[in-house]
């Protein structure tokens, strides 16, 4: 039996998603024993469920980044500084890293990808975008033949429950964040969430994944009033619009579109230009009935993805949590164990614009 060892770096609500997992499991997914053998956490007498064996628990990350019985690297402690250099050592450690960042890879992914290739080793972060849903894993494998015109989705659960809440019980946005509190759709400080940087960042990784230079929305740069174009063959992405939040939303606003017939969502969206400039939009929408967004209510996320070809395709499901996120991160590690095991660990990574020309 293949026997795969895993080095966590973070126990909260995701770490413990993936221990609980395997923990249910006895550490078997199919041919495969994955055995956490490392844990690094911030604070060691934190209460913590049965399921997260204690021995194993230590609070200096670079030790598992660097220890001979791991062999991948999963990083889920969140923040952008700390756990930069928690991916940087362990990639230059010569060990695969698995992530569910998305505010890293927002703002870190082309250097972090870069460093991957440089050590020959695979960088994977289906976890960062939409939860459960393998929305990276999608446009990676199965959009070959169309040139991708424009993306559409919800991937915000706590806007996403807050809006639902808001139309469905008229209740007021101060309300909805509460009881998504309550129900832990939303953290203590929910200002990510509400006010639009959770999608943004998600929307940069989703870009990135199809060869999209993102650096003028990490800088939160408008798209230029005249003479906009990509300046060479790689497309790049600009704001067509502040990125906009859910916070100034009253119930007001929710019954007038009701009224219409339609729903308030926030929804992150980018359309590609004849130019190769993308235009990206992060904000609320008002939607119809026939738009296929409409009818995702709750924490569940959504992307439609329209190709040239194909048209719209929507890829649905749990965008948050626990156990979706801790299933996106362990299919991350079995696609990684099945490359290496197969005997060819050469780093995948995305489906970049130099090898698929229908992206450009």
């Amino acid at each position: 039996m293949k026997h795969v060892r895993l080095g966590l770096i973070g126990c909260g609500v995701v770490g413990s998603g993936v221990l609980r997992v395997l923990s249910d499991r006895g550490g078997l997914v199919g041919d495969m024993l994955l055995e956490p053998t490392r844990i690094a956490v911030k604070h060691l007498s934190r209460p913590r469920p049965s399921y997260v064996p204690r021995e194993k628990l230590t609070d200096d990350w670079r030790s598992v980044c660097l220890a001979d019985d791991v062999d991948v690297v999963i990083e889920v402690m969140g923040g952008v500084d700390v756990a930069h250099e928690v991916v940087c050592t362990a990639l230059r450690a010569g060990k695969p890293v698995v992530t569910a960042n998305k505010a890293l890879m927002a703002a870190h992914g082309p250097e972090l990808r870069a460093m991957a290739r440089q050590h020959g080793v695979s960088l994977r972060y289906e976890a960062s975008v939409l939860g459960g849903v393998p929305v990276i894993h999608a446009l990676e494998t199965y959009f070959r033949v169309n040139r991708i015109t424009g993306l559409r989705g919800i991937v915000n659960g706590t806007s996403n429950y807050i809006l639902t809440r808001m139309t469905q019980e008229g209740a007021s946005f101060a309300d909805a964040l509460a009881e998504a509190q309550a129900l832990g759709y939303a953290e203590p400080d929910p200002t990510s969430d509400v006010e639009g940087h959770d999608a943004f960042f998600k929307l940069q990784v989703l870009l990135q994944v199809l060869g999209v230079d993102t650096e003028p929305l990490r800088r939160g740069a408008l798209l230029p009033s005249a003479g906009a174009n990509s300046a060479g063959t790689r497309p790049v992405a600009y704001l067509a619009a502040p990125r906009e939040g859910i916070a100034h939303l009253t119930p007001d606003d929710v019954e007038r579109a009701r009224l219409r017939g339609e729903k308030l969502k926030h929804v992150a969206s980018a359309r590609w230009r004849e130019d190769g400039v993308i235009e990206v939009r992060v904000g609320v929408e008002s939607l119809a009935p026939t738009d296929p967004l409409f009818g995702i209510d709750g924490v569940e996320n959504a992307l439609a993805i329209t190709g040239d070809v194909v048209g719209t395709v929507t890829l649905t499901g749990p965008g948050a949590g626990a156990l979706p996120t801790a299933s996106a991160v362990l299919e991350d590690v079995m696609q990684w164990a099945a490359v290496a095991y197969a005997g060819n660990d050469a780093v995948e990574d995305e489906l970049g614009w130099r090898l698929n020309p229908s992206r450009r």
